[in-house]
Parts: structure tokens; C-alpha cells; sequence
């Protein structure tokens, strides 16, 4: 008892001494750290050098004090990592997880840059010599200031004394007297001691509180850089492999409020953080999205910690997981080259992500032939965002008659791709590249904004009574943005609105029907008719038409063409006349031959569109309308 004791008083002469002798060695590194963390692998076993206390959780003795004071006087942020009671330097070092191996005898530890002297003392007679060792990752200015701090002279002599004091000293010689001592310098110095502690204290929580997720309690995207940076080195990254995991938030947000989506998320960081291992760190990243660095030699072990972490991970007991195709999936990207920056591993890992998602499976690797799609996607962007910003895009439009298809009523917007190099392009071949490359919603816009001129410009003409549909797909109606940028848009022209048709898709009311349903009502609301495409033949049902405030469909072709039988006329016939009992148009799109004509014309149909009446034309080309009669 009484040899810990005089350890501890020692240790606490080194902080004091070290305080009223500051100004005589203040320790300087070469340039600012900027707050990153040096990385320390201690010994939780040697006494009172430096050892784990399992009370407090954290490093004590004399060089974590010491460890402290350089801090203070340079900047340097230091930190044990895998504290605990085994000793894990070996392995750290080993792993270059680490920048320093703290106290240990000299040459048990390999693979250590260089090694530090910090003291020889005997032990039974025979002598032990201490060092600090710095791995090969571990910063010049760091070395430099360490070294200087323990081979100055002051830090020599009080580290000796300590530790022979408390190795070799019996109950019968304990110097009493050096209680006297150290107690009048403790209260010089108390007061400094406690502002001191207060600081580190308030400046400690500030800096977890920047690094931790206010949703989950794990670390956040920031604490996932820096734990990148500094845990994993060039020797150790082709352990390791980079997921990205992500549940899609807005699916569940349909089904369930945001208390379930919090607790879905903080079920799934404690899934991440028990399933990972010592070497292994995980963080949320954002809504949905977590970030995992994790340890596997080979990648069939990579893909069976994959699998399994997913499988807890979808086990969530919750109605809106058990009822709802909603499920946790991820992109896997292993550090095959060293010194691959953080950001170009995470992004590598969520192109793996978003494979997945498309193809429906659980987890994806990403490998060369991925990249090189994303690649090409990233060339397609570029070539299709130069396009809508040049005006390539033309707007043309298609006539739309009356029942008797006499008289043009109005008209449906339509898109071609004039290419200076390609001439003019059919949108079968560049809508599913703007769907590739997730710029879709850009066209249907642009499109947007196009009739909004066109109706402006009408206003003076003899089409002044046309009104004139706009496709919006699936993943624009879809879009919380979309209520603002349309707005933003038609608020830009002046004319009635009520001649603008927003023109819907059936696969628009299958997905995210709640946002699509939202946005349909402020289209409603300002004033637009809303039209519902491709009636009949694809995923809607007649309960959309009471589920949403449509004011007209457009009966699918294929069923104008089956319509040359007889139960094909009665189809027609009563789709037409459950429209109209609804108070709902009905328009026969299509109609490209004299039997259909007549066959949409017996169904008593509100509007007749097709190639037999009009073809689609630019719509600043006055020459197809000579012999066409407007309203």
C-alpha cells in the first residue's frame, strides 16, 4: 500500500513541477495538427508507469499524465484506443492501427519505426529499460515532440525517481518527508490544476459532440472520416472493406411517422456496432445511410459478415418491415490499393448500393465493371446536362379532337432531342438514358416550362382555346421538391391555367403514392386539370379514379385496337361510360384507322387523339395546321 502510495504522489510531483517549469520547456511542433488524433496502443499492466484503471475506463499513471502535458503546451491530440486489461500493442503495432506504442521494454515489440529512451531501473538487481516506440504511420512533428519531451532533463530525472521510489522502496525507509512537500506545492497549484481539468473537460465534450449522431448515439459522418484517417494505414486497408448500408427512409415514411423511422435507425446502429469487431467502426452518415469499416482476410468471409449483418438487420420486429417490402440492403467496396481517400472509398461502396437497389438484391461488391458503368453514366450526365442547358430539347406537340374529330381542342406536349451531331433523336432512345443518368425529372421540367410559353404565346393566336397536356413521370410526381419548382415555374407566365393538363402515369400512382398524391393536389389547387395515361392496360385500377382528382383518362391504345370484337367494343363502351358516370372525360388515344375512328366515335368518346387526325409536329411549325380547325 505504502509503495502505491508514494507512486502516486510522485506521479503527482511530475504535474506539478511540470507546471511552474512551463514556461522553461514548452514543447512545439513543426505545424498545427488541425485536431487530428495520434493514436496510442498502451500497457494496462505496468505499474505506475502507465496502467488501465478499470473504475474510471481510461489510461492513468505517469506517462498518460505526461501524454497530457504535452497536449497542452503542443496541440496534440492523444488517445488510447481498445483500452481494456489485455495488452494489444503487438497487434496494433503490427497493423499500423496505431502511431504509438506506449511503455514496454525495449525490442519486445516489432515493427516499430524507431524507439525512445525513457528510463533504466533496476529490478532485483537487474536493469530495465523503458521506451515509447512510433510506428511507421506515425506524423515527423509528432516524433520530434514526444522525443524532446522525454529526453529532456527534467522528465528523466522525475520519471527515475518515481519508479525506483515505487519499485524499490520497502515500508521501513517510506520517505514521510516528501509529504510535506508535495502537499504545500499542491495548494499553490490546485486552483490552476482545476481550471485546467475544466477546460480539457469542456473542450473533450465538445469534440464527441461533433462527432456523435443526435439520432443513434453512434458516431457521425465526420467521426467516420477521421476514424478512416487514422486507424486505417496503408499496411492494414487490404483488411479491410468499406460498406454502405441505407433503408429507404421516404418508403417508410408512407406507411408509419418519423417516431418509427428514428427507431428503425436506432435498432440498426446497434445491429452495426454489436456486430462489429475490435478493429472494425460503423457511423450514421445521414437519413437512412450508414457507413461500416470492417476486418475480413478474404472476400468470401467478407460476404459472409455481409450476410449476416443484413439478416439482423431485416429482422426488425415492426409491422412496417413485416408488411412492406422494405428491407436494409448494401454496397461492399474492399481497399484493394493503400491510400485510397475516404471519400472515394464510400462512393465507390454506394455504386454498389445503388446496383443493388436496381437488381433487388441484398448487397452488392463493387468491382471494375461497375465503375466503369458509373463511369459512362457520369459521361452520359455530362452530355445530356450540356444538352438542356444548349436547348437541344424541342417541344412538339400532337393535336388532340373532339368526339366526331372534327374540331382540335387541344394538344399533348411531347419532347425530341435535336442533336447537332445525331439530328433529331426519338425519345424511346434518350428517355431511358435521362432515366440512367437520374435526370428525368430535368426534362420533365424543362418540358414544363416549354408549354407554360407555348400557352402564353397561344393567348394571341387562333389556338387560344387549346388546352395542352404535360407528362410528368413517376420519379418527378415523387419528388418533395416538386411542389416548389412548379410554382416556380408557371408563376413565371401569364395565362389561364386552366388549359394546362398535367398528364400522369399509372406506374406513378403504384410507388410513393402518398407524395404523388400530395403533389397532384397543389397542381389541382392552382388551378391544372389532371389526365391519367395509358388507362386499361397497366397498373391502375378504377379505384384511382376515386382516389384521385382526375378530370379525364386516356383509354390505353391496345384497347382501341382489341376493340374489333365484339366483347373489344363492349370493353371500350363501358370504360367510356364508368368515366362518365364519374364525371371523368374520356379520351381514346391511338387511333390511327377509319374502323378505329368509327369505334371511338360509337363510344361516344370526349376526345380522339392519333396519327389518323394530326402527327406529332413541332410546335412552332405553323405549315400542319393549314387544315386543321381549332376551337
Amino acid at each position: 500500500m505504502k509503495r502505491k502510495l508514494t507512486a502516486i504522489i510522485t506521479a503527482a510531483a511530475l504535474l506539478i513541477i511540470s507546471a511552474f517549469t512551463a514556461n522553461a520547456a514548452v514543447y512545439t511542433v513543426d505545424k498545427p495538427t488541425n485536431g487530428d488524433t495520434i493514436y496510442i496502443a498502451g500497457d494496462p499492466d505496468m505499474y505506475p508507469i502507465e496502467y488501465y484503471d478499470t473504475q474510471a475506463k481510461e489510461y492513468k499513471g505517469i506517462v498518460p499524465e505526461l501524454y497530457k502535458k504535452i497536449s497542452d503546451s503542443s496541440g496534440i491530440d492523444f488517445s488510447y484506443i481498445n483500452s481494456g486489461t489485455s495488452n494489444e500493442q503487438y497487434r496494433l503495432a503490427k497493423n499500423k492501427q496505431v502511431e504509438i506504442v506506449s511503455a514496454h521494454h525495449r525490442g519486445d515489440i516489432d515493427d516499430l519505426l524507431s524507439e525512445v529512451h525513457i528510463l533504466t531501473y533496476n529490478d532485483g538487481g537487474e536493469p530495465v529499460e523503458l521506451c515509447i516506440g512510433f510506428t511507421s504511420i506515425a506524423p515527423d512533428n509528432v516524433v520530434n515532440t514526444v522525443t524532446a519531451a522525454l529526453q529532456s532533463a527534467s522528465s528523466e530525472e522525475i520519471l527515475r525517481f518515481s519508479v525506483e521510489t515505487a519499485v524499490n522502496n520497502s515500508p521501513n525507509d517510506f520517505p514521510y518527508w516528501l509529504l510535506f512537500v508535495i502537499g504545500g506545492l499542491v495548494i499553490l497549484v490546485i486552483v490552476l490544476t482545476v481550471i485546467n481539468m475544466i477546460r480539457r473537460k469542456k473542450e473533450k465534450l465538445a469534440k464527441q459532440n461533433r462527432l456523435a449522431d443526435p439520432v443513434t448515439g453512434i458516431g457521425n459522418s465526420l467521426y467516420f472520416e477521421q476514424w478512416y484517417g487514422n486507424f486505417i494505414s496503408p499496411a492494414s486497408s487490404a483488411l479491410y472493406y468499406i460498406a454502405y448500408i441505407g433503408v429507404d427512409i421516404q418508403q417508410i415514411l408512407q406507411f408509419a411517422d418519423a417516431a418509427v423511422s428514428e427507431e428503425i435507425q436506432i435498432y440498426a446502429a446497434s445491429e452495426l456496432a454489436a456486430e462489429s469487431g475490435e478493429s472494425d467502426f460503423c457511423a450514421r452518415i445521414s437519413d437512412g445511410r450508414f457507413a461500416l469499416a470492417f476486418e475480413a482476410p478474404i472476400e468470401e468471409q467478407a460476404k459472409e459478415y455481409m450476410e449476416r449483418l443484413l439478416t439482423r438487420l431485416n429482422r426488425f420486429n415492426h409491422d412496417v418491415m413485416r408488411k412492406y417490402p422494405i428491407h436494409f440492403q448494401a454496397g461492399v467496396f474492399h481497399l484493394d490499393a493503400p491510400n485510397i481517400p475516404c471519400e472515394k472509398a464510400l462512393f465507390n461502396a454506394r455504386q454498389g448500393f445503388y446496383h443493388a437497389r436496381e437488381t433487388g438484391v441484398p448487397y452488392v461488391f463493387t468491382d471494375a465493371t461497375l465503375l466503369k458503368r458509373e463511369e459512362y453514366v457520369r459521361d452520359l450526365k455530362k452530355k445530356l446536362r450540356d444538352a438542356l442547358d444548349e436547348k437541344e430539347f424541342r417541344l412538339y406537340v400532337q393535336y388532340i379532337f373532339d368526339g366526331k374529330g372534327k374540331t382540335a381542342c387541344g394538344a399533348e406536349a411531347l419532347s425530341r432531342w435535336d442533336s447537332p451531331k445525331k439530328g433529331v433523336i426519338p425519345p424511346t432512345e434518350y428517355i431511358r438514358m435521362l432515366e440512367t443518368a437520374e435526370m428525368i425529372d430535368e426534362l420533365d421540367f424543362y418540358i414544363l416550362e416549354e408549354c407554360c410559353r407555348t400557352l402564353q404565346e397561344w393567348k394571341t393566336t387562333p389556338k387560344k382555346n387549346l388546352w395542352l397536356s404535360c407528362n410528368m413521370t413517376r420519379i418527378t410526381l415523387s419528388n418533395e421538391s416538386f411542389a416548389e419548382r412548379f410554382k416556380e415555374i408557371v408563376g413565371k407566365y401569364d395565362f389561364d391555367i386552366s388549359k394546362l393538363t398535367i398528364e400522369i402515369t399509372e406506374d406513378a400512382l403504384a410507388e410513393s403514392k402518398q407524395q404523388v398524391m400530395d403533389n397532384i393536389g397543389v397542381c389541382k389547387q392552382m388551378g391544372c386539370r389532371i389526365a391519367l395515361d395509358d388507362f386499361g392496360c397497366g397498373y391502375s385500377s378504377v379505384k384511382d379514379l376515386n382516389d384521385y382528382p382526375i378530370d379525364s383518362i386516356k383509354i390505353d391504345r391496345e384497347l382501341i385496337v382489341e376493340s374489333n370484337t365484339k366483347k373489344g367494343r363492349q370493353l371500350l363502351l363501358g370504360i367510356v361510360r364508368l368515366a362518365h358516370f364519374l364525371g371523368i372525360k374520356a379520351l381514346c388515344e391511338g387511333v390511327e384507322t377509319e374502323e378505329e375512328m368509327a369505334v371511338s366515335v360509337t363510344a361516344e368518346c370526349d376526345y380522339i387523339q392519333g396519327y389518323l387526325l394530326a402527327r406529332t409536329n413541332p410546335a412552332d411549325e405553323p405549315s400542319v395546321e393549314r387544315n386543321i380547325t381549332f376551337l
